[in-house]
């Protein structure tokens, strides 16, 4: 029979092999089991059950440099008496018990590792957001070393999908792939593909700000693979890596179940370098950006060269933030290139604003919206910057779009989201008649949260998509999604 420690070998070394592995599903869901499961096999576990029918994992810890992982948030059932006792117990033999062992956290975890960084929550109390990070960063499954502390989270999201028109974007709900004049069709689709896995690290340097290193993932990558939405670090006033663009206002988007949200407001995630300066005891906030720049151009503008990206896009932003509400205002400049073939380049100048803003108006109710227009700034929502006007000539094409929603808590395990948004596009008489000039998108949920670590939603959808022509569809959807979030 193998000893405690050749097995606690075994599985650390399973553990760091798995770890290479998380772009599979199952694999990355398992790697919390897995690091549990060395912890536990390096030390003496009992199993006990009290009266009260409580079970509790006491677990003595060798002296070792390897991580600890702690549940913080487990509340006892027991007595105050009892609670008192085992503490007591534990201090004297050494043992380290769920209770003891999130009282460990909250006070080993410095309240600066809590502080507000970049993306902090802003949400109403109780709704479950699909667009925020965990609000309380020592909460589930924390693993300490040192100064450095890692969270782990995400969720397990289940979308089952009915279509009743004929729409080409069949795991979300993209207007602009609405097939106009299209013979009628229906569809239905179940996937797993918003799951997402979540690796949050922060450590504090004496001396220095705190330091925070983001790492998210879903699986909408080609064929269901893991794809990047975030990996950035960030402290202090600077921030570099891919996370939300500084044009975007991540707290004034819409909570839909569906992951495409609207058509009007911008949910780009960028790698970029961000400087942060606060104004105005922190209430207000100026940023600057240098972000990632991508030219997207209409097709038949293929026929004649390639897009070029010649500078970083310019991005500057001022915050305000109070308890109940935010506004944003953001300006965007560009330098779009395109190089006809045989030719040099020619540049554009792409300029926009957007100005998003929200407000909780009762403690159980959020208005949100935002309003985004300017030129050249189409791939921002996945649209086309430039555009032929003649057989030698191309512009920017001048966009605008709005939107406006509202968020409302029905119970305390009871909430949905209202949605409506529309995004006008310019279309030029050198593009094809079946361009995209006009889209619309109304979304309506209910959502049930059961449990804190579960929810269930139903979610209607309706889009309209119009062409330059004039001729138009609309597209309707039902969905429900199923989830379970991690702790």
């Amino acid at each position: 029979m193998q000893t405690e420690q050749q097995h606690a070998l075994r599985l650390h070394f399973v553990c760091h092999k798995l770890l290479r592995l998380m772009n599979s599903t199952v694999v990355a869901i398992g790697v919390l089991v897995l690091s549990l499961a060395a912890d536990v096999a390096n030390a003496q576990t009992s199993i006990n059950a009290d009266t009260a029918g409580r079970i509790t994992l006491d677990m003595v810890f060798e002296d070792s440099v390897e991580p600890e992982v702690l549940f913080a948030g487990y509340q006892s059932s027991g007595d105050v008496a009892a609670q008192q006792e085992q503490k007591s117990n534990s201090e004297a033999s050494g043992i380290v018990s769920p209770e003891l062992g999130s009282s460990l956290l909250q006070s080993s975890v410095s309240s600066n590792l809590d502080a507000g960084f970049s993306e902090t929550d802003f949400h109403i109390d109780g709704q479950f957001d699909f667009n925020h990070f965990p609000k309380d960063f020592s909460s589930g499954a924390v693993i300490r070393n040192g100064q450095l502390t890692t969270r782990l989270g995400g969720y397990v999201k289940a979308d089952l999908i009915r279509d009743f028109d004929a729409i080409d974007s069949t795991d979300q709900f993209d207007p602009t792939t609405i097939p106009v004049g299209a013979p009628p069709r229906n569809n239905v689709r179940f996937h797993t593909r918003q799951t997402r896995l979540s690796l949050d690290n922060r450590w504090l340097v004496p001396g220095e700000d705190p330091i925070r290193v983001m790492i998210e993932g879903d699986f909408f990558g080609a064929g269901d693979t893991f794809r990047l939405r975030h990996a950035y670090g960030e402290s202090g006033r600077l921030l570099v890596g891919q996370t939300w663009s500084t044009f975007a206002h991540r707290a004034a988007l819409p909570n839909t179940l569906d992951s495409v949200g609207d058509v009007a407001s911008i949910g780009r995630r960028q790698a970029q370098v961000r400087w942060t300066i606060p104004l105005e005891d922190d209430a207000l906030s100026f940023s600057a950006s240098l972000e990632d720049t991508q030219v997207s151009v209409e097709e038949e503008f293929l026929k004649f060269g390639e897009p070029r990206t010649e500078l970083p896009d310019a991005i500057v932003r001022l915050l305000y933030v109070t308890d109940s509400a935010q506004l944003q205002i953001a300006a965007l400049g560009r330098r779009l290139g395109f190089q006809p073939i045989g030719q040099s380049v020619r540049t554009f100048t792409g300029a926009g604003m957007n100005v998003t803003g929200l407000i909780d108006v009762t403690e159980a109710d959020r208005v949100y919206g935002g309003l985004l227009w300017g030129s050249g700034i189409g791939d921002y929502r996945d649209l086309p910057d430039l555009a032929p006007v003649s057989a030698t000539r191309g512009k920017a094409l001048e966009s605008l779009a709005w939107y406006v929603g509202l968020k409302h808590q029905w119970k305390k395990r009871w909430s949905s989201n209202f949605t409506y948004s529309a995004a006008h596009v310019e279309h030029t008489a050198f593009q094809a008649k079946d361009s995209l000039a006009l889209n619309r998108y109304v979304a309506a949920n209910l959502i049930w949260q059961p449990s804190e670590h579960g929810f269930v939603g139903v979610e209607y959808l309706w889009g309209y998509r119009e062409n330059g022509d004039g001729k138009g569809d609309d597209a309707n959807r039902l969905m429900m999604s199923v989830g379970f979030i991690l702790p």
